[in-house]
């Protein structure tokens, strides 16, 4: 589907700080000494303030595989999870990096404790015990920033239900070993972070001190100063329209929970949340009602798969907010057409910036269609474990609904990953008449390879059942294209659920959803046709589906291709 998807302009960039620490051998090996471990070790805590015990729900069915057999599952792999086992597993050979991720994280607390067995908290406790005497130094794997951010939480949340079962010294060994880990945290928060992993560590530093608050007023200075530099980050971190830096709806649901649960853990300690904490939530909960389809999972934009739609009607009646989504975001450059049952949510906005855009896709002016319940026209969309290859060209603008030109991406994905090149001046012109919407957007992502400028024109009838568009492929300011005669396909990527079929001579695609529901699109000005594609919008399936595409190529003069997306009625 995208093979021939080639980025032509590839341009090395610099590695992050963090990647430069990992490559020093002496860093490593200083970090990993028992010298630096002793370190961690000075003036441990003597006390333990239980924090907002954890409240999202954990899964069962998880939770009583691994208390019955020891099997643990995640990010698309699985292994044996034992404590005193002579194969521990928290630095195993050979085990996927995801894998060791998530069970490092111990976020697989909840699964055992809503299993509904009471030895659930033993072999939780066990557990805890068997990471603290095998990992009490520093390691790469088990250690790794953000990693070790979410498993101080994981424990802290989940303190009171394991020492309920465990043994009488378990709270001592326990608050030893988190004492230790808060010291190395504060230490690497200290610079290099950026994005979803500043706040998920700030949040574990936050519950760190507000555990151990009653232990000395250097706690409480601590605390002080995670709060100020959370609320630093946030304000700026959180764009005005309320959309996360990076523009990934997965990210905003994932950045919003952090949030609540800091609120969370500052009302169990008989604490007001900062304002700028408070805003930024009030901000973001309609954003992330914004990115929700007709069937409740989130929008493919950047990197982002369906989702859990139970847990995001969790996070969302957690906010505390009630207000709707909106039309647009002004600042990230997203756009909503809702009428009837029809949604179209569209990417109309500059790619994240620099230090943002990890994990950032090419899909500049790309849109997704929802009619009531059901995906029709989707993003290709990437989970959490997807296959590496996938993974990387799921990035590309080939995998979006949206227009490539000559098989190049609209933003260039360098080869460490990060963005080059990026489809600016994006700009967007808005209006209503009568009911109907229009939008009219366009980006300057070839100008420099073709002198080619993309403008993408949208207009959803009031009822919703008619959505028309133009795709044009005009020279600069009204010039000529200055390498004219290069191949554009327009693309739509059906979701799986999806029948397609070629009709009237191939003029036209008929369109079934599962429902029964039909709709067609026809096209003036190129070839139609269809073709193989690919989805992982769900954890952990690759599945196989189709797309339409609309070919042609761009003269000097330019070129319009007009199409029609229309409900069939009866």
């Amino acid at each position: 589907m995208v093979s021939g998807a080639r980025p032509i302009r590839s341009v090395p960039t610099r590695p992050s700080a963090a990647a430069k620490g990992e490559r020093r051998p002496f860093g490593r090996w200083l970090l990993g000494s028992s010298l630096y471990s002793l370190t961690l070790g000075y003036g441990t805590p003597r006390s333990f303030f239980a924090v907002a015990a954890d409240s999202w729900p954990g899964d069962p069915v998880a939770g009583q595989r691994l208390l019955q057999t020891g099997e643990f599952a995640a990010g698309g792999s699985g292994g044996t999870v034992l404590p005193d086992s002579d194969d521990p597993p928290w630095q195993r050979a050979g085990a996927a990096p995801l894998w060791l991720d998530a069970l490092n994280g111990f976020g697989w607390l909840r699964d055992l404790r809503d299993n509904g067995d009471l030895h659930g908290a033993l072999l939780a406790a066990k557990l805890v015990d068997d990471w603290t005497n095998r990992e009490w130094r520093w390691s790469p794997v088990t250690w790794k920033r953000d990693v070790l951010a979410a498993r101080m939480v994981a424990w802290i949340r989940h303190y009171e239900w394991m020492a309920a079962a465990a043994d009488p010294g378990f709270a001592a060994r326990f608050v030893f070993s988190l004492g230790r880990q808060r010291v190395h945290l504060r230490r690497v928060a200290r610079r290099g972070m950026v994005g979803h992993e500043a706040v998920a560590v700030y949040k574990a530093l936050i519950f760190a001190d507000l555990a151990f608050i009653r232990d000395g007023k250097h706690f409480e200075k601590s605390l002080e100063q995670s709060l100020a530099r959370l609320s630093k980050f946030v304000k700026r971190y959180v764009l005005h329209d309320g959309i996360v830096s990076e523009r990934a709806p997965h990210l905003q649901l994932t950045v919003l929970r952090h949030l609540i649960d800091v609120r969370a853990a500052l009302v169990s300690a008989e604490r007001r949340a900062p304002a700028e904490l408070v805003a930024a939530i009030d901000r973001m909960a309609p954003m992330l009602r914004f990115f929700r389809h007709g069937d409740g999972g989130l929008a493919l934009f950047n990197g982002t798969w369906e989702g859990d739609r139970r847990l995001i009607d969790l996070v969302l009646a957690r906010t505390g907010s009630g207000e709707v989504a909106p039309s647009m975001a002004l600042a990230s450059g997203f756009q909503r057409l809702a009428a009837g049952t029809s949604l179209v949510i569209a990417d109309a906005g500059s790619p994240p910036g620099r230090g943002m855009d990890g994990i950032a896709h090419a899909g500049t002016l790309s849109f997704e269609m929802s009619a009531a319940h059901e995906r029709l026209v989707v993003n290709c969309g990437t989970y959490p474990g997807a296959p590496r290859d996938w993974h990387h060209f799921m990035r590309f603008t080939a995998a979006h609904s949206t227009a490539v030109v000559d098989d190049v991406n609209s933003t260039e994905i360098t080869t460490h990953g990060a963005l080059e090149y990026r489809a600016g001046n994006v700009l967007i012109d808005r209006a209503d008449d009568a009911g109907a919407q229009w939008l009219d957007m366009c980006h300057d992502g070839y100008r420099s390879l073709y002198g080619i400028i993309h403008r993408r024109r949208l207009w959803l009838s009031p009822d919703g059942g008619d959505l028309r568009g133009e795709d044009s492929f005009l020279g600069y300011e009204g010039r000529p294209v200055t390498v004219p005669d290069r191949r554009y396909i327009v693309r739509f990527h059906l979701h799986p659920t999806v029948k397609a079929t070629l009709a009237q001579s191939g003029q036209a695609v008929l369109m079934r959803l599962p429902s029964g529901r039909g709709w067609r699109l026809r096209a003036t000005g190129a070839g139609i046709g269809l073709a193989e594609s690919i989805y992982l919008g769900e954890e952990g399936r690759v599945r196989r589906t189709e797309q339409i595409v609309l070919v042609g190529q761009v003269p000097p003069e330019g070129t319009t291709v007009k199409w029609a997306l229309t409900r069939m009625e009866g």
